[in-house]
């Protein structure tokens, strides 16, 4: 079986009021199960670097016949 992989990047925003997703997770998952996907793990990369503050969801499936790695 080949899986194929998609990584969706969500900005972090830090203000005042603490950190905040530009995009609610559990809505992207939701998302994407339904497209055959499955959630696999977050990525916080949000405190490696001050330029680009943003976590990766990483989502796997089968890859189906025709498709490339995304």
């Amino acid at each position: 079986m080949m899986v194929e992989y998609h990584i969706e990047r969500i900005e972090v925003h830090h203000g005042r009021d603490g950190i905040s997703l530009a995009e609610d997770y559990r809505q992207l998952i939701a998302k994407y199960a339904k497209e055959g996907w499955r959630f696999v793990q977050l990525v916080n990369l949000s405190e490696l670097s001050l330029s680009e503050r943003r976590v990766d969801l990483i989502f796997e499936r089968e890859q189906r016949k025709g498709s490339g790695i995304i």
